[in-house]
């Protein structure tokens, strides 16, 4: 039998526990990595995700196909990223194409619109001890 066959064998032998594994790690992984969570969420979730992929690999038959395909999900969600980055780059160079590039416009001289205070000064020091 072929790697493909023998990977396809393993996915139609695939139980309840490894596509809860897959599950987890496919829900985690991305709140890993993003910008969703703060910190501790993020460590939390890689843990999560670390923890899916490895017991998945040791529910599945032989390990090195569920090594395969945790690497092609991985590789999967790295592409859909790459594709929704590129599509919003196109699109948003599409909607301004025609529009006027904004000029910047001058600051305003705060020195001169606003009047100088005068300058108070101080006589004595003054204590509030008895």
């Amino acid at each position: 039998m072929s790697v493909i066959g023998e990977i396809r064998a393993s996915l139609d032998a695939i139980g309840y526990e490894q596509q809860t594994c897959v599950f987890v790690f496919l829900t985690s992984y991305p709140l890993a990595i993003g910008g969703l969570l703060e910190s501790r969420g993020r460590c939390t979730a890689g843990l999560m995700a670390g923890a899916a992929a490895i017991a998945f690999a040791l529910l599945t038959d032989p390990w090195m196909h569920a090594v395969v395909l945790v690497v092609l999900g991985v590789s999967g969600i790295g592409v859909f990223i790459g594709a929704v980055y590129l599509v919003d780059h196109l699109s948003r160079r599409v909607a301004m194409r025609g529009m006027p590039k904004p000029q910047p416009q001058p600051l305003p001289d705060l020195a001169a619109a606003a009047p100088a205070r005068q300058r108070v000064r101080i006589g004595a020091t003054a204590s509030v001890k008895p």
